[in-house]
């Protein structure tokens, strides 16, 4: 076929043609991510804010909810040779067919009429343009920010399986570029078109690439975080440079999406500054060892007439003042200068610091508790001569000059609107579940005070769940348990504590509604640990063996089962992954029961 374009103005329309798709496939990441976050992050949030108090309104719209969670919910299956279940999500699996799909018509469209190159290196040419199109959103992803979040409602680990699969579906078709581009000039017989500079900056800033996309992987990250982090600074500095000297035609998207990731670190880095500095220690931080692989660190926060919470808080760190599950990027200078680690803020912000629940495992946190032992040793070397298992719980503070960047996440619905709400957390995904738990309970109660009922239910039921492996971790959030204990008398929480490592304690029975708990190992806690029990239907109920998740949601989901009125629970989880997962898979089968009610799964992972 003869084309129709003038032999002089081909090359200018297929500059203008990979320039429209490079930015095309920018914009509809950028739609999508909107589009989710309108349907399934927004509308919902606000829809159950304006519930009745017998019931959620807008059903059809749940219902079509309902639907679609049946597509894009957790499958488990039992694969031979293994331990657990293995979970997966097909929807996943459709997505990237689909964007695959995208990603192949964007590559050959409108390339039949450009005929003044082979079609093959015309098409070459293409996928550069169309996979330097995923590299802003490639940035964005990598920012630590809220913007994304707070657009599509995605949490953490989606938005990962995006920034990986979109790193790795440019790395395909890069590769593919490479190959074509090379088979392009050998079949001309002009090999010398290989060994010019342009094309060796191209060819470092692909080699710099494949370090970037295949050494990011699980196992390496746990072999050597440090390894990792440095590699991936080094060779995403070097991929970018040479990738604009490489192709003027890409030097807008390299621009901007180095940009935007300066930006963004930057102003973390300024925002660290100012915490470091504003603090009333300047950065001065306790590490107290709670027992053989936890630490408890306390950062003291100044407050200022900027902690308030704005619209434009929804996507940038705020000051001094944080949301109940946020989390923070914690570093400390004598374990790891550039390293930043996540861990959620497991206090409320009217306490006036920030407290971490630390558990060691590997790489940092192991480095940092080793340190602090070692420090502690040191001490009691020099002052007492005593080791570390006899010194008493309240000498195990130290202090060590710390700063964070944040706070970040926590965007969920908001669970005043729900006539039930389900806590799960598993160890120390209670730094999670407990401040969350915590503020809704003091949310309730302000409004029963003032009788304020709008938009939410007349009776809400809380239920905190905790799954820990020893008696002795309740240390880990006596500051938590502390000013629950009042909702718990009141009857406005439950809280049930799952011991899965350990045999029942010997009880005594002492009237008919009092009994003494006797504990087979001392415990210095806090005081309704060891005293007598008031009433034995407000005592924290504690069971030994792991929960069953199944009838654990089902009852919520049974109690609420109205024919007439759609009620709604929420359920709420943190922990391994493979809890999490489990809890999405059952919450998707009670949602299919007779009457069931409308239920919201939010999950937070470690």
């Amino acid at each position: 076929m003869v084309s129709l374009i003038p032999f002089n103005l081909q090359y200018h329309v297929e500059v203008k043609r990979n320039n429209k798709y490079e930015w095309l496939m920018f914009v509809l990441t950028v739609l999508v991510f909107a589009l989710h976050g309108l349907l399934f992050h927004w509308l919902p949030g606000y829809f159950r804010s304006k519930r009745d108090p017998e019931g959620v309104k807008y059903q059809k719209f749940f219902k079509f909810l309902k639907i679609w969670d049946s597509w894009t919910n957790c499958i488990g299956i039992k694969v031979p040779f293994k331990k657990n279940i293995v979970y997966f999500q097909p929807s996943l699996v459709l997505l990237a067919l689909f964007h695959s799909a995208v990603l192949g018509v964007f590559c050959i469209v409108q390339t039949v009429d450009l005929d003044y190159q082979p079609r093959q290196y015309i098409i070459c040419k293409r996928m550069l343009k169309v996979a330097v199109g995923n590299l802003p959103m490639i940035m964005i992803l990598l920012m630590k920010h809220d913007l994304v979040t707070a657009i599509s409602g995605l949490q953490h680990d989606r938005l990962v399986f995006v920034h990986k699969w979109l790193s790795r579906s440019m790395w395909v078709l890069i590769t593919t570029h490479f190959l074509l581009a090379i088979k392009y000039w050998l079949d001309l017989n002009f090999p010398i078109m290989l060994v010019i500079p342009p094309q060796i900056f191209g060819l470092i800033s692909y080699v710099s690439f494949v370090f970037l996309t295949w050494a990011s992987n699980k196992w390496i990250r746990k072999w050597s975080y440090e390894f990792f982090l440095i590699q991936h600074r080094v060779f995403g500095f070097i991929m970018l440079f040479l990738a604009f000297i490489h192709n003027p035609g890409n030097r807008a998207a390299v621009l901007i999406s180095v940009h935007l990731l300066v930006f963004d670190r930057v102003l973390l880095k300024v925002l660290g500054a100012v915490h470091r500095r504003m603090s009333p220690t300047k950065g001065l931080c306790d590490f107290e060892i709670l027992d053989n692989d936890t630490l408890l660190v306390t950062i003291p926060v100044k407050k200022t007439k900027f902690a308030k919470k704005t619209w434009y808080t929804t996507i940038l760190p705020k000051f001094s003042t944080w949301d109940a599950g946020q989390h923070v990027y914690l570093n400390v200078g004598k374990i790891s200068f550039f390293q930043y680690h996540p861990f959620t803020i497991s206090n409320l912000e009217e306490d006036g610091e920030i407290k971490l629940v630390v558990r060691k495992q590997k790489g940092f946190t192991k480095k940092l508790y080793n340190k602090l032992i070692k420090m502690k040793q040191e001490e009691m070397n020099k002052e007492h001569n005593i080791s570390i298992e006899e010194s008493p719980s309240h000498k195990n503070k130290l202090q060590l000059k710390a700063q964070f960047i944040g706070p970040f996440g926590a965007k969920h619905q908001p669970f005043l609107g729900f006539d039930r709400c389900l806590f799960i957390g598993a160890g120390s995904g209670g730094s999670f579940t407990f401040p969350v738990a915590l503020k809704l309970v003091q949310d309730i109660k302000q409004r029963d005070e003032a009788n304020d009922f709008l938009f939410r239910p007349a009776n809400q039921f809380v239920h905190l769940v905790w799954i820990i492996r020893n008696k002795e971790n309740e240390q880990w959030f006596q500051h938590m348990i502390e000013p629950l204990y009042d909702f718990i008398q009141e009857g406005r929480i439950k809280l049930t504590i799952y011991i899965t490592q350990e045999e029942p304690e010997i009880t005594q029975e002492r009237g008919n509604n009092e009994k003494t708990r006797i504990f087979k190992e001392s415990v210095d806690s806090i005081e309704f640990q060891t005293s007598v029990y008031s009433k034995e239907r407000f005592a924290i109920e504690r069971h030994y063996g792991r929960p069953d998740i199944s009838n654990l949601i089902n009852s919520h989901a049974n109690v609420l089962s109205d024919s007439v009125n759609t009620k709604s629970l929420s359920v709420c989880s943190c922990g391994p992954e493979l809890l999490t997962n489990r809890i999405k898979v059952e919450c998707q089968k009670s949602r299919w029961v007779k009457d069931a009610p409308d239920i919201y799964c939010y999950s937070e992972s470690f």
